[in-house]
């Protein structure tokens, strides 16, 4: 009994808690769009989420656990196939979208729904590709037709992005065969502002920025950034290509436009003639920011 106690007591150690807030308000965020404006008007915006809306006006199956089949389904797949690729945080995640769709689908008047074409698609897809945006930026998936494409991917020479494509136009092709051009029309576009609700959400999460610095005054600046930014610094030597004399330039990453804007500061102060750039950095890895692992 004690070993057990001990056992519970490390897995929720463990855990890490952050990412299982995150995930599971994502996978909200993403229920809602579902029950609220993509179900009520047919749009199948591609992945499992769109076979089962089109399941559901066919069949009247719940959508929740027609997800959850097809889900669980598509994992054992993928342990077969693929090995333990998937973790803890995909099958919460899953899981946790499925439950969403069905509560919510039970808990909401008909009312709240959106059964305008326009409005359902526009804010249904950005509702829905945030909330997959929040999962993924914590290393989980729902799942879905994502299996199938790295499945795809590992047999053939098709990479995972075309997969998708294909797989997601396939499923909207249904939704216009069974309800319609015009709604297959929708789900089409659909597809579209979801992949780049998602692709734009997770380059603001997980964007940094970075500042190369040459100046004289690198003691006083790189002072300055420790303690008015929080940021810390590597001072790397420089030779200038021209003049030949060699200097110590800072390098720093930041997180946030606000801290370039006070790092611009420092600098315009302590040397008005330092020569620096800053540029994009997809993502940063390491103490201070996001952590090269973490367990669920």
């Amino acid at each position: 009994m004690q070993n057990l106690r001990e056992w519970n007591k490390s897995l929720f150690l463990k855990i890490n808690w952050a990412d299982v807030a995150v995930i599971t308000l994502g996978t909200l965020i993403t229920s809602v769009g579902i029950v609220l404006f993509l179900a009520p008007n047919k749009i199948a915006a591609g992945g499992v989420s769109g076979i089962s809306i089109i399941l559901f006006h066919l069949f009247h199956f719940p959508i929740g656990l027609t997800m959850l089949i097809i889900n669980a389904i598509l994992f054992l797949i993928a342990f077969v196939l693929l090995g333990s690729e998937f973790g803890l945080k995909s099958i919460y995640a899953t899981v946790m979208l499925s439950v969403f769709v069905d509560l919510l689908e039970y808990l909401l008047p008909k009312s709240l729904y959106i059964n305008d074409l326009v409005i359902a698609t526009v804010f249904g897809d950005l509702l829905t590709g945030f909330g997959i945006a929040l999962v993924v930026s914590r290393g989980a998936s729902t799942g879905g037709t994502d299996i199938v494409a790295m499945i795809i991917k590992k047999y053939t020479n098709i990479d995972m992005g075309k997969a998708l494509m294909v797989i997601d136009f396939t499923i909207t092709l249904f939704a216009g065969i069974f309800f319609g051009k015009i709604i297959g029309m929708y789900s089409l576009l659909a597809v579209i502002i979801n992949t780049n609700t998602i692709d734009y959400v997770l380059e603001g999460i997980t964007t940094s920025f970075q500042a190369f610095i040459i100046t004289k005054k690198h003691d006083a600046i790189k002072e300055r950034i420790l303690k008015e930014i929080g940021r810390g610094v590597t001072l790397i030597r420089a030779i200038g290509g021209f003049t030949g004399e060699e200097r110590l330039a800072l390098w720093v990453i930041l997180k946030s436009p606000r801290e370039i804007v006070k790092l611009k500061e420092i600098v315009k102060e302590e040397d008005p003639t330092a020569f620096f750039t800053i540029t994009h950095v997809r993502e940063v890895l390491g103490e201070g920011f996001k952590r090269i692992s973490s367990s669920f």
